[in-house]
């Protein structure tokens, strides 16, 4: 991976920088995004939980992203922003082919909007965005930062006496789970980032592009085609396989002997799975186990002998 990546070196700003907070919540299938303007003490508070996010991120180990990539504490997971997909859309009132992370990376351009008027309910997540116009930070927290206070309850400080609050109360904490900087997207949450970016409906139009993806190392005959397609589109696991494999790219250079001994090597018949030409023919039951063969998700315990699937994994 690239050293950059690796030393954050983009990932640089300073208590002097501007700062934005955008708030987002969902409008049917589209999400709406506006800014809050802010007071010098939140602003100091939410710049410090920008700093400890950096901190953060500089005691773990960078790694790419791939559908089934395992992230630890020990690590953060790294894609480059244009590689995130079309979700989630934005409502129509949004600058038109302008994407979700492009809007928060110009989140000082974002209609205000008073805190009186936010969804109670609806607010889905909030960015705290740093930095000058062209080089700014995001670091995206999905939470609502209303749950919890709900009308018909009594707010009050406590002091001397207790004094009701009138004011709409916002309760933020100091995760993040995604960092936006510049051209890459720095993931702390894979269930979050799973929740912003894999839509399954837009998942599953990618479908039949990343088959011909595999056609091309990988000869399918027509039928297994019509078949992969069925199975993957009705299971999110082999529909993440699917798209792990042709991320990686690496049978480009697997020949059909090779094919034929991995197979083997995994106690699956290749005299049934593959015809006189070569070509993958398959049932719909084989699917799962021929993604996870072709994804190198079957192994053998070098101690045991015994036949795992690993669901996650990183490169060694």
């Amino acid at each position: 991976m690239d050293n950059e990546l690796k030393d954050l070196t983009l990932l640089q700003f300073s208590e002097a920088d501007p700062i934005t907070l955008a708030v987002g919540w969902t409008v049917g299938k589209n999400t709406k995004v506006r800014q809050i303007m802010l007071g010098e003490d939140v602003s100091a508070a939410f710049m410090s939980v920008a700093m400890r996010t950096v901190d953060d991120l500089g005691q773990r180990e960078a790694a790419e992203w791939t559908p089934d990539a395992d992230l630890t504490p020990e690590t953060y997971l790294v894609l480059r922003a244009d590689e995130v997909g079309d979700a989630p859309t934005l409502t129509s009132d949004h600058d038109h082919g302008k994407s979700f992370l492009n809007v928060l990376a110009e989140a000082e351009r974002l209609e205000a909007i008073n805190p009186r008027h936010l969804p109670t309910g609806d607010v889905s997540f909030y960015a705290i965005v740093i930095g000058k116009p062209g080089a700014r930070k995001a670091f995206i927290r999905r939470s609502n930062p209303r749950r919890g206070l709900k009308r018909g309850r009594i707010y009050s400080t406590l002091g001397d006496s207790l004094q009701r609050v009138e004011d709409p109360i916002f309760a933020f904490d100091d995760w993040v789970d995604l960092v936006l900087d510049g051209p890459y997207l720095y993931i702390l949450s894979q269930t979050v980032f799973a929740a912003f970016f894999r839509d399954q409906e837009t998942l599953a139009k990618k479908i039949p592009e990343w088959i011909d993806q595999l056609t091309n190392h990988v000869p399918l005959a027509d039928s297994s085609r019509d078949v992969i397609r069925g199975k993957v589109s009705r299971d999110s696991r082999l529909k993440a396989r699917l798209e792990a494999i042709v991320r990686r790219g690496h049978l480009g250079e697997v020949t059909a002997e090779t094919l034929r001994r991995a197979m083997e090597d995994n106690e699956l018949d290749p005299d049934r799975l593959l015809d006189e030409s070569g070509n993958l023919t398959l049932e719909e039951d084989d699917v799962p186990q021929v993604l996870y063969l072709l994804n190198e998700d079957l192994f053998t315990g070098s101690l045991t002998k015994t036949g795992f699937r690993a669901d996650r994994k990183a490169a060694r």
